[in-house]
């Protein structure tokens, strides 16, 4: 598996894309904007992208999504528990004072547990709720395990929960979960530099064992 992740907009979003290079089938996620930038590269690694990925409704992560849907006929995937969040995109902008743009269209949605597999690529959905109700990861299998997870887990931090729909309770609950996988499970945040389970196990606070959020 190829992975290659592109921060886009001032958010600096994490537009995560993975391919299988004998196929040349791949997927994407978190469309978050600067679609033509996405596309540009998608198009120059030849990439037939067969689904795009959404790890929760906020703007940041779903801007692009229907520019990139469009010029690549790819179907759209995102938990339903997020479709009230995701269908204020347009209220999103503009309380962000950013350009207007439309709810992402869904065309599928997310269960935990749901697997897919893409060439010899195969993971599987980790509903993963706190900051936002329908947050979901996802999780690449093989020799060298990948965990796509969006806004749940950073480098040293997690994702916010006073955004409306976030939990703090369900986010503690979210964070034991992630605790279980193994250690060398490599961790693609929304935002910043990738990490592992077992670096954030020894040096995110939020993730010690005496932590608790209320």
């Amino acid at each position: 598996m190829q992975l290659r992740v592109i921060p886009v907009t001032m958010f600096q979003s994490n537009c995560v894309v993975a391919w299988d290079e004998t196929t040349g089938e791949g997927v994407l996620f978190d469309t978050g904007g600067d679609a033509g930038k996405i596309l540009d590269f998608v198009q120059s690694k030849g990439i037939a992208v067969k689904g795009i990925f959404l790890t929760h409704g906020h703007v940041d992560h779903v801007a692009g999504t229907n520019r990139v849907k469009s010029a690549l006929s790819a179907p759209v995937y995102l938990h339903p528990l997020d479709k009230e969040l995701a269908d204020a995109t347009s209220r999103q902008c503009l309380m962000f004072g950013i350009p207007m743009e439309e709810a992402p269209q869904v065309d599928h949605d997310l269960a935990e547990g749901d697997r897919f597999t893409i060439g010899s690529m195969e993971f599987s959905a980790l509903h993963l709720p706190g900051h936002s109700p329908g947050c979901t990861a996802f999780l690449f299998s093989g020799p060298k395990p990948v965990l796509v997870c969006g806004d749940v887990l950073f480098e040293s931090s997690i994702g916010r929960t006073d955004l409306p729909g976030g939990d703090m309770a369900k986010m503690q609950e979210s964070l034991q979960r992630l605790k279980q996988l193994p250690e060398d499970v490599v961790v693609v945040p929304g935002h910043g530099r990738q990490t592992s389970i077992g670096r954030e196990k020894k040096t995110n606070p939020y993730l010690s064992d005496g932590f608790r959020m209320w």
